[in-house]
């Protein structure tokens, strides 16, 4: 009787080992959402917290590759992130997990109300802390990034400052000789062209390929150097 028991709990036991095996650990789908979120975390600047929340694993068979994260498509700025952790195994899956994230820093915000058109100066500018996971990227924590810089709107008083409240000055003039450069790093191209328009960094513009005479879109990277994306 004692080995027949003996034999019928190894079983059982034997029986919830092979169910564990069979799905996904929850503990490894919630380090992949942490750290993603966390690298994204890193490039907002500031001190991080990151809390997961719960996971059900219970209908995801266990990956037989290692897991990938993603952003939610849609995701707006807001504390709260869904991650995608995805499955690219012999059963792929994807489950989204809540990731509560709070990035402190001490963040650029207008001292008095600014009108647009305004060249800001050190009195323009003043500091309260924020959680910068609710602002997004952009959000100005240096006065360098400020100082010197012209308002595309007017801001109210205590406002946070982002980068997209002001003008993009030009890098490149028209009619100015640039570079254009194609292909991916180690296999380029680079001829030479003329910008058929002013453009600051970031922004797409008109180039006449001087060779050819071609006009085509460039992304200008910095003064004198325009890519054409692939």
């Amino acid at each position: 009787m004692r080995a027949f028991l003996a034999l019928l709990l190894a079983a059982a036991a034997g029986g919830v080992h092979a169910e564990t095996e069979a799905h996904e650990s929850p503990a490894a789908i919630a380090r992949a959402a942490h750290e993603f979120a966390a690298a994204r975390a890193r490039q907002l600047g500031g001190q991080a917290r990151l809390d997961v929340g719960a996971i059900d694993a219970r209908n995801l068979a266990r990956c037989t590759q290692a897991l990938s994260a993603e952003t939610a498509p849609g995701a707006q700025p807001s504390g709260q992130w869904s991650i995608g952790v995805r499955c690219r195994g012999d059963s792929p899956w994807l489950v989204y997990v809540p990731v509560r994230v709070q990035v402190m820093a001490e963040a650029l915000v207008a001292s008095h109300t600014l009108a647009r058109g305004a060249t800001l100066g050190e009195s323009d500018l003043a500091r309260r802390p924020v959680d910068l996971a609710t602002f997004g990227y952009g959000v100005l924590t240096d006065p360098g990034q400020a100082l010197g810089k012209r308002l595309r709107f007017p801001v109210a008083a205590g406002a946070v400052l982002n980068s997209a409240m002001f003008e993009q000055l030009p890098v490149v003039k028209r009619g100015q000789t640039v570079t254009v450069v194609s292909g991916q790093p180690g296999f380029e191209v680079r001829v030479s062209g003329e910008a058929l328009a002013d453009g600051a960094a970031g922004s797409m513009i008109p180039v006449r390929n001087r060779a050819t005479r071609r006009v085509i879109e460039g992304r200008v990277e910095t003064s004198g150097l325009v890519r054409i994306p692939l």
